[in-house]
């Protein structure tokens, strides 16, 4: 990605950005990379478009792309645990 009039960063910066953009947005990166992330998105207009959309984009698959697993699975999964808790006690 290059830099243009809206970008208050270096190219690096926005690859920065970029790279760890999957991090961001899954609430994964070091205290000192999401600020300067933060930081970046909140003052680079590309990058930030570029975010919101990846969020948005992950949250369209997260509520439209998931399977239900069947109640019988359920079930069994927590009878399983049930069995596992009072063996423990």
């Amino acid at each position: 990605m290059t830099t243009d009039s809206n970008c208050a960063g270096t190219e690096g910066d926005c690859q920065e950005a970029l790279d760890q953009l999957e991090l961001y947005l899954d609430g994964e990166l070091p205290g000192a990379d999401l600020g300067r992330i933060r930081d970046h998105l909140s003052a680079c207009y590309p990058c930030a478009d570029r975010a919101t959309f990846e969020g948005q984009l992950r949250a369209l698959v997260k509520d439209h792309c998931a399977e239900a697993s069947p109640p019988e699975l359920r079930e069994a999964i927590l009878r399983r645990l049930d069995g596992m808790s009072t063996q423990g006690a």
